[in-house]
């Protein structure tokens, strides 16, 4: 295509000189042909030798091939992002059953404490229970034993009050008979 554009300016260059005078002393002629010589040179360089083809071919399978690879993980970026949103859509759900969850083990745990101190409780109750009437037992016994020993003081203040030495002497007196009888 350059080589069939400078031909053709070549060309119309010689059409023009021609009008003008000799064609082979023209210096635009001969830049012309050289400039032609070089191209087809650098063109045969660039076919042959450098094979610019395969370079530019390859180059072009590369850009297809990076062009997939990008287009392969936009839809992959693309399928996350929408697992995502799906994810971030579900999060009030989510958030909103284990806030639930954690109000009803809230709930269960509070009925389990309250059930340990009504147990804790009555335990408490039936011991303080045996204490009192472990204490009561302890106080009526000694109040008994008081009662008792009162009792006990009272009669004999009340004897001696009451008592003459005649009553003494006929006590004693009975009671020595009794003891006549019991060793016969």
């Amino acid at each position: 295509m350059i080589i069939v554009a400078l031909t053709e300016a070549a060309l119309l260059l010689l059409a023009e000189n021609q009008q003008s005078g000799s064609l082979l002393t023209s210096p635009a002629l001969w830049r012309i042909l050289n400039l032609l010589i070089f191209v087809l040179i650098l063109v045969w360089i660039l076919r042959s030798k450098v094979r610019i083809g395969q370079v530019f071919d390859r180059r072009a399978a590369a850009i297809v091939k990076e062009l997939e690879q990008a287009r392969r993980e936009k839809e992959e970026a693309q399928q996350r992002l929408a697992e995502v949103e799906a994810r971030l859509a579900r999060l009030d759900e989510e958030v909103a059953q284990i806030r639930a969850e954690a109000e009803r083990e809230s709930r269960r745990e509070i009925e389990r404490i309250e059930r340990a101190a009504e147990a804790d409780a009555e335990k408490i109750k039936q011991t303080a229970q045996r204490e009192i009437e472990g204490a009561m037992k302890a106080a009526r016994t000694e109040l008994r034993a008081f009662v008792a020993e009162q009792s006990v003081a009272m009669a004999e203040a009340m004897i001696r009050r009451e008592i003459r030495p005649e009553d003494n002497k006929r006590m004693l007196d009975k009671y020595l008979d009794e003891l006549r009888e019991v060793n016969k």
